[in-house]
């Protein structure tokens, strides 16, 4: 066998093996770039092609080339609801001029209360705050927004000496939430990092109490994760978008995260697998110098198994549309298949390496006298899980219909939970944005944090009513856009519009005739500058397409902001098919609109994101029951195995959902949409590790003991590194519950719960029930043993483990 020529080859050139993995972490190390150097991030701007918003993103580039501008950071000053007065707002001025002067910031322009077509904006209609905004060249997720985010808060902080007492000075926009959101993901990792190390290195101490033994799982992740990291770098750097036709490889900061957490439970798993065989070896007597490759023998087609399951899993995320689901899952596959050759290869390499001393100051373990009557591979714990076998052996029946009873609720609440895309509640509240957020919000109308943007362009062929091409530029234009600006603030969603029509928006009907601001809308609207603003000015475009600005009357990054985009579409789609307005012809008539900005975006995230989650679902539990198929070949088995953390997976979403909607109150709008689809494939391939483990030695306990005798022994055997791996695991995953983002709390809460339960129920009791049910009605020619006693002496084992027989498990 593959597994045995391997075992025999690291056990008898571990020199070579450690050494090669030393030169291999070294040398990658030389050539990758770093992790950080290359990772990207933002999640709108890896969607399909295809969406609405980035078809108007595309459009708007092509036709206002001259327009940069990508987010904004947003000053506002106030005085706590009292009117701001005339000092107050002088420093208004020296921020913009700070601004305006700053060395190595992305921005592009700032407006303030002088600056043509939006100086009024920028003071509130009640005198109560006034804005500073700085248009910037950056995403709202780009890497760089946390610089400056960082660069604004030191400038502000070194004028807050020219601060007028009692002056309240918030800071927020998209692009800087977009930093606080930058920030709280580099925190995040840092703390998921150092409390999966601590809570990792405390349960091997719990377990192992020999601070040699400890060493082997670390070093042997240590080694895993060096040599990932820079592999996966090394390939994002060299086959990512553009270096051939055919490559789109991408990292992302989130990623590491992932990859952290599960590469530390993974690879602690695989080496206490191993581990546990190696003591099994030398309590039956084989010499040290042979017992790590004997282990390796008989563990490594479970751990080889169980770790394909979780990459194949995971890979199946690239059938996604997302951008960053496609990409991260085949990320994190590639990170464990480097954990399990190192597994396989690094950690017996040093078991050999450092012989029984490994196990100082605890005795290695060894054979007991004869006539003792103990079995010496029994586990310390075996009475504990003897009589937990025992029970699940006498009433199998009982035991799956009560588990089922009590699942049911949350099974229910699971399969109907709801998700919520708001990037601003993912945010610890005292973050910065998120408090001047709440100050703009007060003074200038939920909206204005981040308005979104109507794309249109007029059809082929659209002429004046004297027949000449409409130019939207011209007079004539600046009319024809009047009925699409009344349109837009008709619309319930939208609390203002600004436009060639009333560049400084209002209610059109209320400004028609002359007063009211009426003359300085003229003003205005007639202004080069403000044609050029809203107007498409050269090439292909030129004078065809207008831009039109939109303040919701809900919070942008709200859901209800989202579910108001449809009925938006849907009432331009609607204007667009009319061929007359009260009689005279619809300029607009065959347009072509698209709605850009953070809302649209979001809306077609969710969009897309809910068709991935269905994608993702179907061909994750399809490749990993193809894969269970071939490693266990039982199809009634493996459809069991693949029902049960179904069951568990809609378990855990109901109960982490009841568990938030108790923590936040009615502040709790639904789990960060990010969580189902993550816990779905972590749990689905991952928890299939422990599955494929417990039946592969129910397969082999069985064709030596019998039926009944080998699953109680397998039960015994199995349970308490079972246990120990799933208490690690969960450890590793609630470690992502250090950080500060509330939607990676959440996702690490509810992967250490699934784990859990499927630690301490699924796997040792649900499971068993199936595998005893057909013990009890099958018959058993080969049972070996008359009694359930696992303490009784086991029949020899062979070198060699036998292939599974039909007899051995329900096919």
């Amino acid at each position: 066998m593959l597994v045995e020529r391997l075992a025999d080859t690291v056990n008898k050139g571990w020199r070579w093996v450690l050494l090669a993995w030393l030169l291999l972490a070294v040398g990658l190390k030389m050539v990758a770039p770093s992790w950080q150097a290359i990772a990207l991030d933002g999640d709108l701007d890896y969607l399909p092609a295809k969406v609405d918003s980035l078809q108007g993103e595309a459009l708007l580039k092509a036709a206002f080339p001259d327009e940069k501008s990508k987010s904004q950071a947003v000053v506002v000053l106030s005085r706590g609801g009292e009117p701001i007065v005339s000092e107050d707002r002088r420093f208004g001025l020296r921020v913009a001029e700070a601004l305006r002067t700053a060395e190595g910031l992305p921005i592009l322009d700032v407006w303030d209360e002088r600056t043509q077509v939006v100086g009024d904006m920028m003071l509130a209609r009640n005198g109560a705050a006034a804005m500073v905004v700085a248009n910037t060249t950056t995403g709202l997720m780009d890497v760089e927004n946390a610089r400056v985010l960082e660069r604004i808060e030191s400038l502000l902080d070194e004028l807050q000496v020219e601060a007028p007492e009692g002056l309240d000075v918030g800071l927020t926009g998209s692009a800087m939430i977009g930093g606080d959101l930058r920030l709280s993901i580099e925190e995040s990792l840092a703390s998921t990092e150092v409390a999966t190390i601590v809570l990792v290195l405390l349960c091997l101490i719990i377990i192992y109490r020999a601070p040699l033994l400890v060493l082997i799982p670390l070093a042997t992740i240590a080694v895993s994760m060096s040599v990932s990291y820079d592999l996966v770098a090394l390939l994002a750097d060299n086959f990512g978008p553009g270096d051939y036709p055919w490559s789109d490889f991408k990292i992302f900061t989130t990623s590491k995260i992932f990859v952290v957490v599960i590469l530390f439970g993974a690879g602690t798993d695989y080496c206490l697998f191993l581990i546990a065989r190696y003591r099994e070896e030398l309590a039956e007597g084989v010499d040290w110098s042979v017992a790590p490759g004997r282990a390796l023998a008989r563990v490594g087609d479970a751990l080889a198994g169980s770790a394909f399951t979780t990459i194949v899993g995971l890979a199946m995320m690239i059938v996604a549309e997302y951008g960053k689901f496609s990409n991260s899952g085949p990320t994190i596959g590639v990170c464990i298949l480097v954990a399990l050759a190192a597994c396989v290869t690094f950690a017996p390499a040093l078991l050999r390496a450092m012989g029984p001393v490994v196990f100082w100051p605890v005795r290695p373990p060894a054979p007991e006298e004869r006539g003792s009557g103990r079995d010496a591979t029994e586990p310390s714990d075996a009475r504990l899980w003897g009589a937990v076998a025992d029970m699940v052996m006498r009433r199998p029946v009982t035991i799956m219909a009560l588990s089922a009873w009590l699942a049911a609720p949350l099974i229910y609440l699971g399969a109907g939970v709801g998700v919520t895309h708001d990037f601003v509640a993912d945010l610890a509240p005292e973050r910065t944005s998120v408090r001047g957020a709440e100050q703009v919000r007060t003074f200038f109308g939920e909206g204005t944090i981040a308005p979104m943007k109507v794309i249109a362009r007029l059809a082929d062929g659209t002429k004046t009513k004297e027949g000449a091409p409409l130019d939207l530029s011209s007079n004539e234009g600046r009319y024809a856009i009047a009925p699409l600006h009344s349109l837009l603030f008709e619309q319930e969603s939208v609390a203002d519009v600004r436009s060639l029509y009333l560049p400084t928006g209002g209610d059109p009907k209320k400004r028609r005739f002359l007063g009211g601001g009426a003359l300085h809308d003229l003003a205005v609207a007639g202004s080069p500058l403000t044609a050029e603003t809203f107007v498409s000015h050269g090439g292909a475009y030129a004078g065809k397409v207008t831009q039109v600005s939109l303040l919701l009357s809900q919070d942008p990054f709200s859901s209800v902001a989202r579910e108001q985009m449809p009925s938006l579409s849907e009432a331009l789609h609607t204007f667009a098919e009319q061929a007359t307005i009260e009689g005279e012809p619809n300029p607009w008539f065959g347009a072509e609109f698209h709605l850009v900005g953070v809302t649209p975006g979001m809306r077609d995230l969710e969009q897309v994101t809910n068709r991935d989650r269905w994608r993702i679902q179907i061909a994750t539990v399809s490749a990993v029951f193809l894969v269970l198929l071939v490693i266990l070949r039982r199809p009634l088995v493996c459809v069991y195995l693949i029902v049960t953390v179904l069951l568990s997976y809609w378990v855990t979403l109901g109960a982490t959902s009841l568990f938030f909607q108790a923590l936040y109150g009615e502040a709790f709008q639904g789990l960060d949409w990010k969580t189902p689809i993550f816990l779905f494939v972590i749990l689905i391939a991952v928890g299939q590790d422990y599955n494929i483990y417990l039946a592969t030695r129910v397969i082999e306990e069985q064709n030596r003991l019998g039926l009944k005798a080998g699953l109680r022994r397998a039960i015994v055997q199995t349970g308490g590194i079972i246990t120990s791996c799933g208490v690690i695991m969960a450890g590793t995953f609630i470690s992502m519950a250090t950080g500060t983002l509330r939607g990676m709390v959440e996702l690490g809460f509810a992967l250490a719960l699934g784990v859990l339960l499927d630690t301490f129920f699924v796997r040792t009791v649900v499971v068993p029930c199936f595998f005893a049910l057909y013990a009890r009605r099958e018959a058993d020619p080969a049972e070996k043993l008359t009694s359930y006693d696992a303490s009784s002496t086991p029949a020899p084992r062979s070198a060699k483990l036998s292939a599974p027989t039909t007899s051995s498990v329900a096919s």
